[in-house]
């Protein structure tokens, strides 16, 4: 009887479990549409069009309206830089529609503003119309972020329409708001859209240094589509100023890189320009190829748009029907647990009779031996999410503690500086003793806050790259620098160091205090004018090199010194070693292998 009423009460749990499964699918659908790269969802390639579609039936399948919206929204882009115009725009809508039944603003105006753009060279007033629409809803959302974006192209509607000053002012707003957001993605778009606004008014020496700067950013995002869009703006730079063989050769540049991105458009502007270049120069006979491969290209375009719509209908009709197979199964799943409950019933009621006993024990066997197989499967899921859900935490705790110690504890640090800085001043003229103290206090505490800082650094990180611990090594030379103006530093990353490779952040605090320490030993000590950190691969190990031109170290010292300890200390705890070398008068290299 106690199994008959165990097998009664599992299918009653069996309803909140599904319901649990739906949270990592709704992370997962989110992953997807937020936190990859703007640069790699708008990749034209057949393998991330379908996944995004995929994403859309996931939210479709878990009534995640949001997450189709999201969906939505970058399946309209891939498109229109496939040149699928038409499939671009009715995604478009799509997104825009839940948006707004979704009432979030930001979003809704983000793509009423999107539109507008696109607008521009079609129904300029239209354009305006849309755009200040879109704007009007993200300001009123407060959606910074949208607007960063929605500024710039504003910008450049401005620019089509001959107003060349509003350009100038919406592309300034959108890159300082970018720079101040940190925006790497976004910040070449404003420069990029600066410098053609500066060329097409003749002001070249302002539009090089803008284009430059927005090409190194890309180059270093290894950003396909962009790296393409810079390459043709040197092109058409210089093709405005009559140097037509700079241009050519940027071009072309431009073109191969476009054809990389699978940037359909970009590539078919590119076969024009080159043709209209090479006319310029005389050269008809490669004008006239390159006229050719833009015509031939433009009716590829128009060829494959013109077979879009039968594709979207294909790919709507397989969503229709997929779904219809999940709500068919979840019905079939309902009419057969409602009739494993109703012949349960049944034998609880008959249960007294002892004949009727041994059938209802063979009925939960069977019964049960098919639920043990599904629900292994489910407890392996359940584990999964639990491990998902634990890492989750922890990095939710690490995140706290160091926002109470940046909030709580850099805050009280910083008052006490301020008010040691203000006894100072007091006390300064009455007894210039305890001013000298005072200002020793001082200097530790900004050391604390230092420290400090440092530790938040790490504690925020699951793992450290090369580029960061560069990154952080550069700002702290950039600070010792501010003190011993005399001393030259530099750091070497070279060319056989990954910047990408990555290491666990207590790895990477271990390297970063070790350099640290014997950087400051070499500024305290050695008396060095020139300082230098050198990262470098060496077979299948790292190597570090801090090395400087002072005095040398007494090797006695190295051995006796606590800042040596725990220095090697520190190296010993990652499995690396430490090499000190020292000669009098003649510098000191400490070498950091691991």
């Amino acid at each position: 009887m106690k199994a008959l009423h165990f097998y009664i009460a599992s299918f009653f749990l069996i309803s909140p479990f599904l319901t649990a499964q739906e949270e990592p699918i709704i992370r997962k659908i989110d992953s997807l549409n937020l936190e990859v790269p703007y640069e790699k969802r708008i990749e034209t390639t057949a393998f991330n069009l379908n996944k995004y579609l995929r994403n859309a039936k996931e939210a479709a399948s878990a009534d995640y309206q949001k997450g189709m919206a999201d969906s939505y929204n970058n399946i309209s882009l891939i498109y229109f830089y496939q040149s699928k115009y038409d499939l671009s725009t009715q995604y478009f809508f799509k997104a825009i529609k839940l948006y707004e039944a979704l009432k979030l603003n930001g979003e809704a105006g983000n793509l009423y503003s999107l539109y507008g753009y696109r607008l521009r060279n079609k129904d300029i007033q239209k354009s305006i119309d849309y755009m200040q629409k879109g704007i009007k809803l993200a300001e009123k959302a407060g959606a910074n972020f949208e607007l960063m974006g929605m500024y710039d192209n504003y910008g450049l509607v401005k620019e089509a329409n001959q107003e060349p000053d509003s350009a100038e002012y919406y592309f300034k707003k959108a890159l300082f708001m970018k720079k101040s957001a940190n925006d790497q993605t976004g910040i070449p778009y404003s420069l990029n859209k600066l410098g053609t606004l500066y060329a097409g008014l003749g002001q070249f020496e302002k539009a090089k240094p803008l284009f430059d700067e927005a090409y190194q950013i890309r180059l270093k995002l290894k950003d396909k589509v962009g790296i393409a869009e810079n390459l043709s703006f040197y092109g058409t730079f210089y093709e405005m100023q009559g140097e037509t063989s700079a241009a050519i050769s940027y071009f072309k540049q431009a073109l191969q890189a476009s054809k990389d991105a699978g940037y359909r458009w970009l590539t078919h502007r590119i076969y024009e320009a080159l043709s209209t270049n090479y006319e310029q120069s005389n050269q008809f006979a490669e004008a006239l190829n390159y006229h050719k491969q833009y015509t031939a290209y433009k009716d590829s375009i128009y060829n494959l748009e013109t077979t879009t719509n039968q594709k979207e209908i294909e790919i709507q009709f397989e969503t229709e029907k997929k779904e219809k197979q999940i709500l068919e199964q979840r019905a079939e799943l309902a009419e057969n647990k409602l009739k494993i409950e109703q012949k349960n019933q049944w034998l609880y009621a008959l249960g007294f009779l002892a004949v009727l006993l041994g059938l209802i024990g063979y009925q939960i066997y069977r019964t049960q031996k098919l639920k043990n197989k599904q629900l292994q499967k489910e407890n392996q899921l359940k584990d999964a999410l639990i491990r998902i859900e634990t890492q989750n935490k922890v990095q939710e705790e690490r995140l706290r503690i160091s926002r109470d110690l940046h909030d709580n504890i850099g805050s009280q640090l910083t008052f006490i500086i301020s008010s040691l800085d203000n006894l100072k001043f007091q006390l300064n003229k009455e007894n210039p003793e305890a001013g000298k103290r005072i200002e020793s206090i001082n200097d530790f505490t900004r050391n604390t806050i230092t420290e400090l800082r440092d530790t938040i650094w790490a504690m925020n990180k699951e793992n450290i790259h090369f580029s960061d611990l560069k990154v952080r090594i550069n700002n702290f030379l950039e600070s010792a620098k501010s003190h011993v103006q005399q001393t030259h530093f530099e750091v070497d990353m070279k060319k056989s160091i990954d910047e990408n490779h990555s290491f666990t952040a207590f790895a990477g605090v271990n390297l970063y205090r070790i350099i640290q320490e014997a950087v400051n030993n070499s500024i305290k000590h050695a008396d060095a004018t020139e300082i230098k950190v050198a990262f470098e691969k060496i077979d299948q190990h790292f190597e570090v090199r801090i090395s400087d031109n002072g005095k040398g170290i007494d090797q006695r010292k190295i051995e006796a010194g606590n800042g040596f300890q725990n220095m090697h200390k520190r190296i010993s705890e990652i499995g690396g070693e430490l090499v000190i070398k020292s000669t009098p008068e003649s510098g000191t290299i400490l070498k950091i292998i691991f």
